[in-house]
C-alpha cells in the first residue's frame, strides 16, 4: 500500500511526511493494531475452553462458561463444532462472528464503504436463515461459519472506521495542514 506524502515545514527546510488526509475520501482498506480486537478474541478462546474445562475435570469453569455464552447464543449442539469430545460453547455463526469482529477491529475502510459491506453481511445472513428454514438446503456449519465472519468483520470494520484517528494521525490534520497542502500545490514548491 502506498502512501502518499505532504510537503511540511521543518528546522532545516521542507520535509515529506505521510498524507494525514483521512480514509473517508477513499475506499481503502488499512491495516491497524487497535487493541480492542483482543475483547472478541477473547471471548472466542473462551468460547472453545468450554467444552476443554469440561472434559479435563474443569467441570465448575466449563459449566460456568457454557451458562455465560447462554446470554447470547441458542447453542444448539448440532448447530456448534465439536472439539474435546463436546460442543464449543457457541454456535458455528457466533464461533464465525467473534472470529470475524477479531479481523475486523484491526482492518479499516471508509465508513461508507464499511456500511455497505454491514448491509451486505447481514442481508446474506438473513437469506441464509429464511432458506433454511423454508427447507432449500440443510444444516450447513461451514456455510454458517463463513457467513457469521463476514458478519462480524463487517460490524467490526464499521465501528473501527468510525473510531477516532490516532493520536500522531489527529495532530496531523489540525492546524497547520491545510496551508501545507495548498504550498505543496504549489507551482515551484517540491
Amino acid at each position: 500500500m502506498a502512501l502518499t506524502r505532504v510537503l511540511t515545514p521543518g528546522r532545516h527546510g521542507m520535509h515529506r511526511t505521510p498524507d494525514p488526509a483521512p480514509l473517508e475520501e477513499s475506499s481503502r482498506l488499512a491495516l491497524q493494531w487497535n487493541a480492542w480486537a483482543l475483547a472478541p478474541l477473547v471471548l472466542l478462546c473462551a468460547a472453545i475452553a468450554a467444552p476443554y474445562c469440561s472434559t479435563h475435570n474443569l467441570l465448575l469453569l466449563g459449566f460456568a462458561l457454557q451458562h455465560a455464552f447462554a446470554l447470547v447464543c441458542h447453542q444448539r449442539p448440532e448447530r456448534s463444532f465439536w472439539i474435546f469430545g463436546a460442543p464449543v460453547a457457541i454456535c458455528a455463526r457466533c464461533l464465525g462472528i467473534y472470529t470475524g469482529a477479531a479481523v475486523g477491529l484491526l482492518l479499516r475502510t471508509s465508513r461508507t464503504l464499511a456500511l455497505r459491506l454491514l448491509i451486505a453481511a447481514a442481508a446474506v445472513n438473513i437469506l441464509d436463515a429464511a432458506a433454511e428454514l423454508a427447507g432449500l438446503h440443510g444444516n450447513w456449519m461451514g456455510v454458517r461459519f463463513v457467513l457469521g465472519l463476514t458478519l462480524g468483520a463487517a460490524a467490526a470494520l464499521l465501528i473501527s472506521s468510525s473510531m477516532p484517528l490516532g493520536a500522531y494521525q489527529r495532530q496531523a490534520t489540525t492546524g497547520r495542514s491545510a496551508s501545507i497542502h495548498s504550498e505543496a500545490q504549489r507551482p515551484g514548491v517540491h
